[in-house]
Formats: C-alpha cells, structure tokens, sequence
C-alpha cells in the first residue's frame, strides 16, 4: 500500500481493454474534432488532405499533488487505410498495480508496448514479460464493436484534416484571442513558423484531436484553465509541433506533440490469423492498469 501522501499514477482502471489498445495506445485517435467538412480542403486552400504522418507524444498531465500520469508514445497514422501503428512505452513500476500478485509484472524501469489498429481491430505484440499472461501467443487481440470502430474511423478521419490544415484551424479559432506570431525555425529539418496563444480545453482539442483520451475527461478540473499553447505549422499550413505548458494551479498539462513525414508509405499490415489469440482476461486486467492516462 502507498504511503499516505506519495504521489501516485493514476491508470485506466474504469476503461476497457479495448479502449486502451484500440484507442489510447494507437496514439491517442479517439474523440472527434468537430470539423464539419472531413476530407474537404476548406476555402482557399491549396494542400491536400495528408494521407498519413508519423507522431510523438511526452505528456504530463496533473489533477493534485497526488494523482498525475504520464504518457509516451509514437508511431504513424495511415488515414486512407484508417490504420495506426505505434509503440506506447509504460512504466514498468506501475503494471500489475490494480491486479492480484500473481498477476503483477515484477521489475522496474520501462516496458514498450507494440500495439496496432488495422483492418477495424487492435492488437498487441506481446513483451516477453507477459508471456505467460498471453498464453505464450505473439500477438493478441481485442474484441472491437461497432461503435468503437466508427469512432476510430470517424476520428482519423478527423485527425487527418485537422493535421492537414492546422494554421487555417488555429486562425479561425484565435480570430478575436491576443496570439503572439514567433520568429521562424527549424524542426526536424523543416522550416516552420509559430504562435503563442492561450486556448481553452475545447480550443485545444479541436487542433490536436489527438490529445482527447488523455485530457478530455479533465474537462470539470480543467474547464476553465487557460493553457498556454505554442502551435508550430510548415508553409503548407500543417502542424508539425505543439507545445503546452500550464503553471501551477488545480490542475496542469505540459507536454510535447510533433508530426512529421506526411505522406510517407505507412502500411500496416495484421499479423497471420495462426500467430493471434484472444486477449487472455488476466492479461487484459494487467493492461488495464498500466497505461496511464
């Protein structure tokens, strides 16, 4: 048991396996942006919608002095073949923290774990240290239903276009906001241009759809936060980096999201059907409890 006053993380014990993998460990595709026209250029526009990127997530996310969580995680998004590839990394420490000791993961340090959505399912290779959890399968997968794939489809969808058209985006939502445009740099070996900004919870995730399963159920601590936002796009218009950063306070997030390589091939193919099993629930528990969000 924790001593009384540690800081703890907190996990997903009131989401379902499903959720973790499907959405949460693919990079975080869940909720929609709220943008009307997916899949069309919007007026005066030049770029065509991205067909994939690579992303990076380094959140830190704080309710109390007691209950914070923190997710790593990267991977790619093939929004024609509506797949997601991504590796999630978890601490090591935490796993196995809301399960019985002879289903906990002993250790310490880190675990990646490699998750996929492709082909309207989730699966995950499984690390060696839950083998024997797995039944010594490679790979498992996770029940979907229909709702959660037209989530997940209607959000990358989403998240292609608000990827694509990020400044057009973050111009309409500031238009009477007190924005800072910043000197131009280069990241990743792009050139890119900036704005600082101050953005609602709402505001920021309809820019970075992405963020929605780690930060959209904060809405009552975090409603009206103000969340100091820099917003980095290529010439194009796309985004290529945000940055956020709150100070003190009730609650809080900083953190880092980059995307790059759009258009790169990104592929995902599912593992053969002889090397897949159903995820064991035990195993499943042990996931639950490990992913903090």
């Amino acid at each position: 048991m924790e001593a009384k006053g540690r800081r703890k993380s907190r996990h997903l014990t009131r989401t379902a396996p499903i959720r973790v993998v499907g959405l949460l460990a693919l990079g975080g595709i869940a909720a929609l942006s709220g943008l009307a026209a997916c899949g069309v250029a919007p007026s005066g526009a030049d770029t065509a919608v991205a067909t994939s990127v690579s992303f990076s997530l380094d959140l830190q996310v704080e309710e109390s002095a007691t209950d914070s969580a923190h997710l790593l995680a990267q991977g790619q998004m093939n929004f024609v073949q509506h797949s997601v590839v991504a590796v999630v990394t978890v601490p090591r420490s935490s796993t196995g923290s809301s399960t019985s000791d002879a289903e906990a993961v002993p250790g310490s340090g880190t675990l990646q774990l490699h998750t996929e959505w492709v082909d309207d399912q989730a699966y995950m290779t499984v690390p060696p240290a839950w083998s024997a959890l797995a039944g010594d399968a490679p790979t498992v997968y996770i029940p979907t239903s229909a709702t959660m794939v037209r989530t997940v489809d209607t959000a990358l969808t989403q998240s292609a276009v608000s990827v694509t058209y990020a400044k057009i985006l973050l111009d309409e939502l500031t238009a009477h906001e007190t924005v800072h445009r910043l000197p131009g740099r280069t990241i990743g070996g792009i050139r890119v241009t900036g704005t600082r900004v101050n953005l609602t919870l709402t505001q920021l995730l309809k820019v970075v759809p992405e963020l929605a399963p780690t930060l959209a159920k904060k809405g009552a601590t975090m409603a009206h936060v103000n969340i100091p936002v820099t917003v980095w796009v290529d010439s194009q218009g796309r985004l290529i980096e945000v940055v956020m950063a709150t100070g003190g306070g009730a609650a809080s997030v900083q953190g880092t999201m980059r995307f790059s390589h759009y258009g790169a091939p990104a592929t995902v193919t599912a593992p053969p059907a002889g090397t897949v099993k159903p995820i064991p629930a035990a195993l499943g528990r042990v996931l639950h409890a490990s992913i903090p969000i």
